[in-house]
């Protein structure tokens, strides 16, 4: 009995981690150049580049935050980014860089979310954000004013 057990986690166990890596590859299928012919980040900010899994939120009125509405963030080279929950990508889009005085402002790097498809995240209702990297591992999509939401996420790959 024992035995059945041990190999039903392991098979449970190896399972989930294919699935999960599926979803976290969905945005290979899409052309590096599909809505920039280079990169739009700077090169001391391709840090950024990765998969990115959401740990926690802050923000709002309260200052408490959301119930976390996504699983993943994957950004890519040429502004290309996606989202996934539950091993499914969500939406995918382009990320358009904001202007403000310096493309680099110390808080973070000021752009745009674009989703191919609208769903109901908080990210594609309110899609501007800083986005600063804190560390090697640790990213965070920071809201540029008062009473919206913050999303804190750890390096996946």
């Amino acid at each position: 009995m024992k035995l059945i057990n041990a190999i039903l986690l392991l098979t449970l166990f190896f399972v989930g981690c294919k699935t999960d890596e599926i979803a976290l590859k969905a945005l290979d299928a899409i052309p590096e150049t599909k809505y920039y012919s280079s990169d739009i980040i700077p090169e001391q900010q391709s840090n950024i580049y990765g998969v990115w899994k959401v740990v926690r939120t802050s923000g709002g009125f309260a200052g408490s935050g959301y119930t976390k509405d996504f699983d993943y963030l994957i950004l890519k080279k040429n502004g290309i980014f996606g989202i996934v929950r539950n091993d499914s990508l969500l939406t995918s889009g382009k990320l358009t860089l904001l202007l403000t005085i310096a493309l680099y402002m110390p808080i973070g790097i000021h752009c745009q979310f674009e989703s191919e498809k609208t769903v109901n995240i908080e990210l594609c209702g309110d899609p501007e954000k800083y986005i600063r990297l804190v560390g090697k591992d640790s990213l965070d999509l920071i809201a540029p004013c008062c009473d919206r939401y913050n999303t804190h996420l750890i390096r996946k790959k």
